[in-house]
C-alpha cells in the first residue's frame, strides 16, 4: 500500500499538489522556508554571490531564495526562478526570471550560470543523477552547484512517543518509493565527484522541531494532512491517530528534524568536465 502526503497520484503524486491543498501547502512551504532560508543565504554567501552574476535558483517553491539572491546580483545581474509548480512562487524583482520547468525533461542553456542551486529537490527527482548532470553543463567554467537535501531515513527512525512514532515513521516512509531517494543528501557528493567537480566541500546541520513554531509547523502540517488518508487506507485505526496528533501539538513537545546536508562543488575552469 502506498500513501503519499500529497494524496495524488502519477506526475501529481511525484511533484505536485491537489488543488484543495493549495492553501495549506503554501503555509507549510513558507514554514519551511522560514525554517531554511537563513542557513541557505550564510551557505551561499560563503560561496559567494556578486554583482552581475547570473544563477539559476531550481524548484524554488516560494521564490524566496530567488528573491535573496536578486538583491545580491543587482539590476545587471539575472535569477532563473524555476519549479514545475508556480502557483506558490511570490512575485518577483525584474532582474527575476521566473519559468515553469521540469527538471527531468526540460532543457537548460549550456555554460550560462555562475550558479545553480536546488533545495529539497534532487530527492524528489528519479532521474536525479541526469539532472545534476544538466546542471553541470549548465554551468560556466569555474561556475559553483549548490544542493541542499536531507538524509530523511534517520529522521523516521527516532525514538517518539508512540503512536506518534508510528505514524511519522510511517508518513516519514510513504513517499520512499521507487523514485524517491530520502538519503539523496548523503550522495549527492559521490555524484558530482562523478561528474569531475572540484573543490568539493559538504556542510551539514539537524534542527530541533516544536509545534506553533516554523521549525516543526512545515512537518507538522504535513502529518495533519497526511494522517486522514491514512485512516481512510486502513492503515492506522481512527482512534491512534487523533492521540498522534495530540502529542505532536502538546506544550514542550521536541523532536529532531532531518539532517540537512549542503554540498558544494565547482566545475573546473577549463570548458570541458573532467571524467
Amino acid at each position: 500500500m502506498t500513501v503519499t502526503i500529497g494524496g495524488v497520484s502519477g506526475t501529481a503524486e511525484r511533484y505536485g499538489v491537489a488543488d484543495d491543498e493549495v492553501d495549506i501547502e503554501r503555509v507549510r512551504l513558507s514554514m519551511l522556508a522560514r525554517t531554511l532560508d537563513p542557513g541557505t543565504f550564510r551557505l551561499l554567501e560563503r560561496v559567494g554571490v556578486e554583482p552581475g552574476m547570473h544563477v539559476l535558483e531550481m524548484g524554488a517553491g516560494t521564490g524566496s531564495v530567488s528573491a535573496w539572491l536578486a538583491e545580491r546580483v543587482g539590476p545587471q545581474g539575472r535569477v532563473m526562478s524555476t519549479d514545475i509548480d508556480l502557483r506558490f512562487h511570490a512575485d518577483m524583482p525584474p532582474n527575476v526570471i521566473v519559468r515553469q520547468h521540469d527538471a527531468a525533461r526540460d532543457r537548460l542553456p549550456a555554460q550560462h550560470f555562475h550558479l545553480v542551486h536546488a533545495r529539497a529537490v534532487i530527492q524528489h527527482i528519479p532521474e536525479r543523477v541526469e539532472v545534476l548532470a544538466k546542471l553541470a553543463d549548465a554551468l560556466r567554467p569555474a561556475g559553483a552547484m549548490v544542493i541542499e537535501d536531507g538524509a530523511m531515513a534517520e529522521f523516521a527512525e527516532q525514538t517518539l512517543p508512540e503512536p506518534l512514532g508510528s505514524v511519522h515513521r510511517m508518513v516519514a516512509t510513504a513517499a520512499m518509493s521507487q523514485w524517491r531517494d530520502p538519503n539523496a543528501g548523503v550522495r549527492v557528493l559521490g555524484w558530482m565527484r562523478d561528474l569531475g567537480l572540484q573543490d568539493l566541500d559538504a556542510r551539514g546541520s539537524v534542527r530541533i522541531m516544536r509545534p506553533r513554531e516554523a521549525s516543526g509547523e512545515w512537518w507538522f502540517l504535513a502529518l495533519e494532512r497526511a494522517v486522514p488518508r491514512l485512516v481512510e487506507a486502513g492503515a492506522v485505526p481512527e482512534s491512534d491517530a487523533a492521540t498522534a496528533l495530540e502529542q505532536m501539538r502538546a506544550p514542550g513537545f521536541a523532536m529532531l528534524g532531518p539532517t540537512s546536508i549542503a554540498t558544494i562543488g565547482r566545475k573546473p575552469a577549463s570548458s570541458e568536465v573532467q571524467p
